[in-house]
């Protein structure tokens, strides 16, 4: 299995037309990672399909193709979807930072640029996406048996049965690699906001993944969590799947995290949801107070068409 958190150099392609800039970042990051320079997109997307990368850095502003459009062919070729993209640029826009998201971009910075701020943002970067690597082998070498059952009821506490459930019913959807990841955010919340009562705040302070779980640790020990359950109810018929994911907390407001909030754009976080509803989902219900969600998948050789997000 992959570590999440691996102690070695990283592997980052910085990408802007300006020498000056991708200098700046050079120093920033100095001799202790493996760099890879690319002046323009076409550069960039050679070099991102012909080398193993960690991180790619992106100026959003060039001429010819634009990191937008280079984030968005990224995204579109297997070999390359799942690197971590961080946009870097001068230009502040709240409307190309929303687009930047939406094609899958993890974070975005604007010069000048601090070395503190830079390390933290690649470090909760590569973090969580030597985590969605791990989850998507295990998805892929997971045996299909669940296709075999049309109804289930599982309960979990932590967030490594979070990951396996996750793996498992992912073998069912039709994008095994997708579903995982939206399953993923979705069980993950449950435990982390839900269960064990961990605001979007608390999580702003402890931005550094190692600190992140040592509380998600302290928290499952106290008495007050230690015993709350997730529970998710399975169904699957010829056409489609759904999955009820309840945890036993007093809910959230969930209507801010559906969308991408240009006011939480420089957050290391809060964008887990609204980013897998829009691969691995037709359709999700948030019912109640919100410790209750509906997740809806489409098993048809056609895809349903994309709807839009349900509040119940």
């Amino acid at each position: 299995m992959l570590d999440p958190f691996p102690n070695k150099p990283w592997r980052i392609l910085i990408v802007d037309d300006i020498t000056a800039n991708i200098k700046t970042i050079h120093a920033i990051l100095g001799d202790e990672h493996e760099l890879f320079f690319a002046t323009n997109g076409s550069e960039a997307l050679e070099i991102a399909r012909n080398s193993t990368l960690d991180l790619i850095l992106l100026d959003i502003v060039m001429p010819g193709m634009s990191g937008l459009e280079v984030c968005q062919e990224l995204k579109r070729d297997i070999h390359t979807q799942y690197i971590p993209v961080v946009f870097i640029t001068c230009k502040n826009d709240d409307t190309d930072v929303v687009k930047g998201l939406e094609n899958g971009a993890y974070y975005y910075l604007t010069r000048p640029i601090h070395r503190e701020t830079l390390m933290a943002i690649a470090q909760a970067a590569i973090y969580h996406y030597n985590n969605h690597r791990t989850l998507l082998e295990r998805t892929r070498a997971a045996a299909n048996t669940l296709k075999l059952m049309n109804q289930g009821l599982f309960s979990f506490k932590t967030l490594e049965e979070a990951n396996d459930l996750a793996v498992m019913l992912a073998c069912v959807c039709k994008d095994p690699t997708s579903a995982v990841i939206g399953l993923r955010e979705l069980l993950y919340n449950a435990v982390e906001h839900g269960n064990l009562g961990i605001t979007y705040e608390d999580k702003s302070n402890l931005s550094d993944p190692v600190d992140w779980e040592q509380e998600i640790k302290r928290r499952m020990l106290l008495a007050e969590y230690r015993d709350k359950k997730v529970h998710v109810t399975y169904e699957r018929t010829s056409k489609e799947l759904q999955i009820t994911i309840r945890d036993e907390g007093p809910g959230f407001d969930w209507k801010p995290f559906l969308t991408f909030d240009p006011e939480r754009m420089f957050d290391t976080h809060g964008r887990g949801i609204a980013l897998a509803l829009g691969i691995a989902f037709n359709t999700v219900q948030f019912m109640g107070s919100g410790n209750t969600v509906k997740a809806i998948a489409s098993l048809e050789d056609t895809p349903l068409p994309m709807e839009q997000i349900d509040m119940v």
